[in-house]
């Protein structure tokens, strides 16, 4: 005798607000069906989290939980599959995953973070959650700022961590900024080589101090433009927080609308223009070099070629082959 078909499962996924939550709190509030019957599809075996059965209504969720009900959609009133798009991937494998953060998003769950906001890191964990069927193991290895768009470098996998962490730590990654600034540089290179401390006047901002911790930051002139501005490619030789911003401030070209750091007034930039163009490091697989590029965001179009309203110095920006 054949079986009877498995009624096919609505799958959902715990958001950050419902890290906690008993299992039948969250179904109820996930769906259009009462505790009560929530409560009768956990004891029945037909609730799965992260793809094992549930039978003990006191269960919790966390973000990113997997939780499959074994009922027709229109039963619970939802659709079958969660719509979370994944974020922009640029690299992915079975240690690391890239992707490319917009600007005015936050890397990581932030106090400061409006009502709703999701960081790109919650939003990267629930669409592999929904795409894989369970809570996947992600850890961001590295922040950029909120109005910072680029590469963002994750691990997926626990035994990443310590390799990564030793990379850093020994100088082995190589991160490569592009930044308009406000100003006409004397030179095409130079190094800055300047420690970095908390500036105690102003809780956000940090300022170059004979105190702080070493930073030594790269600068290269790829276009210069008639307006007063340029587009340098940075290089960070360590990672201070700021250390880009605090670096070009110091040499006299701020990021443009990087008001912060001293950026004059300029109407056209609705953020420091600054971006994680690139990203180099070895696997903490098999120690091979990866490399990893994020193009240019729109907002940086126009200072990308020396073309009209430039002086055509420095060239037109290409990106790395």
């Amino acid at each position: 005798m054949s079986r009877p078909p498995t009624p096919p499962a609505v799958r959902l996924v715990a958001p950050p607000e419902q890290d906690g939550a008993r299992i039948d709190q969250f179904l109820a509030a996930a769906t259009a069906l009462s505790r009560r019957a929530c409560r009768s599809l956990v004891a029945a075996g037909a609730v799965l989290r992260n793809g094992e059965v549930l039978r003990v209504q006191s269960r919790t969720v966390v973000a990113g939980d997997v939780i499959d009900v074994l009922r027709p959609a229109d039963e619970l009133g939802v659709p079958a599959r969660p719509s979370l798009p994944l974020p922009v991937i640029l690299f992915e494998d079975a240690w690391l995953l890239v992707v490319d953060k917009p600007a005015w998003v936050l890397s990581q769950p932030a106090e400061t973070a409006d009502e709703g906001e999701l960081a790109i890191e919650q939003q990267l964990l629930l669409a592999l959650a929904a795409r894989e069927g369970r809570r996947p193991f992600l850890r961001l290895v590295h922040r950029l700022d909120r109005a910072t768009s680029g590469a963002v470098l994750f691990a997926r996998k626990e035994q990443a961590l310590p390799r990564l962490a030793a990379s850093w730590r020994s100088g082995e990654v190589d991160r490569r900024y592009l930044a308009v600034v406000a100003g006409d540089p004397e030179l095409d290179q130079l190094e800055v080589d300047r420690p970095i401390g908390r500036d105690r006047a102003h809780r956000w901002r940090f300022q170059v101090d004979p105190a702080g911790r070493p930073a030594r930051t790269t600068i290269r002139v790829l276009v210069r433009h008639a307006a007063g501005t340029a587009l340098v490619e940075c290089r960070l030789l360590t990672g201070r927080t700021h250390q880009v911003r605090v670096h070009l401030a110091a040499v006299g070209l701020p990021v443009v609308g990087d008001r912060l750091y001293g950026a004059p007034p300029r109407p056209a930039a609705a953020r420091p223009l600054l971006h994680a163009a690139g990203l180099e490091l070895p696997h903490p697989g098999d120690g091979r070099r990866l490399r990893i590029e994020s193009p240019p965001p729109a907002d940086f179009a126009p200072y990308l070629e020396a073309g009209v309203g430039t002086s055509g110095r420095g060239g037109n920006y290409r990106a790395p082959g």
